[in-house]
């Protein structure tokens, strides 16, 4: 076979019939073993998946998370981790919201959905943040968060005006 119909044959089956199977696969774990099949399955995980949950913060950077899944509606971001709630770690160990919400406002065009977990989200945070995806911006999720007052919420409260879903 030719270089040429080697990239478009992926043992046995053209891209288009992967390009058309991979949106019903939604399951994370799921998608992140197709990823690893080959590097072309990695490219279109990469352009297609909506979604995407962080368990640690610390784990990625914003830009990280930019350069693979640049079309991501989705983001779940824990801060940290549950022994600071059972006070086996200090109040102050970190979880800050300001570097992802940077991105965010930067760069994630197609973001809809947000949900920050046991994080340091400050008023600033949410005014940046309302005001670059306060139009785009379905649902904001604060879920165990910290650092922020009414007045950050007033600005969510003022730009988003179609979250439909807003939990506290």
């Amino acid at each position: 076979m030719e270089d040429g119909k080697v990239n478009m044959m992926i043992g046995g089956m053209p891209d288009t019939v992967f390009d058309c199977v991979i949106y019903y696969i939604h399951d994370s774990r799921d998608r992140n073993v197709v990823s690893l099949v080959c590097r072309r399955w990695y490219e279109i995980d990469a352009l297609t998946r909506k979604h995407v949950t962080i368990a640690l913060c610390y784990t990625t950077t914003p830009q990280q998370l930019w350069r693979r899944f640049q079309h991501l509606e989705s983001l779940k971001l824990k801060g940290t981790p549950s022994p600071v709630m059972f006070k086996l770690l200090p109040e102050d160990w970190g979880g800050y919201a300001a570097p992802w919400v940077e991105k965010i406002a930067k760069s994630f065009s197609c973001m809809k959905e947000l949900h920050f977990r046991r994080m340091i989200v400050r008023d600033s945070d949410l005014e940046l943040l309302a005001q670059s995806r306060g139009r785009a911006l379905h649902v904001l999720k604060l879920d165990n968060c910290s650092g922020f007052s009414t007045d950050g919420l007033l600005h969510v409260g003022r730009s988003c005006k179609y979250v439909l879903i807003a939990s506290l």
